[in-house]
């Protein structure tokens, strides 16, 4: 039993706690205005992420050096696919990594709640 106060956070199996569901286009737009969002949500969403897979193969600090940081959000879509096989979609589909790259803002959110809608219909 969790101690009084405590987070409740729902888990299933080998996978992790669910993320926040957000309006992929609302993430885009609102992202295009404001750089200091874009960041603090693309941050949020990678936690999301690597907690959800329980793997830590998704480094921040990659992602802040030149080249190298394009190079990890080309291999997100992979990452991302692998949630959506550990949620129980039965035919997991992501976008082009290089869609990846120039709309991440716009895909990773759709990818993601995705993934939380099946990890949710399937128990989670």
């Amino acid at each position: 039993m969790a101690a009084p106060g405590a987070l409740a956070v729902a888990t299933s199996g080998a996978r992790g706690p669910l993320g926040k569901t957000r309006n992929p286009v609302a993430t885009l737009l609102i992202g295009m205005l404001c750089f200091v969002y874009s960041l603090v949500v693309f941050i949020q969403m990678l936690g999301e992420l690597k907690r959800f897979r329980q793997k830590s193969d998704i480094s921040l600090l990659l992602f802040f050096i030149p080249i190298i940081n394009i190079l990890e959000v080309l291999k997100l879509p992979e990452k991302v696919a692998d949630a959506q096989r550990m949620a129980g979609v039965q035919n997991p589909q992501v976008a082009h990594p290089v869609l990846y790259l120039f709309f991440g803002l716009y895909f990773l959110p759709a990818d993601l709640n995705e993934v939380w809608e099946a990890a949710r219909r399937n128990g989670g």
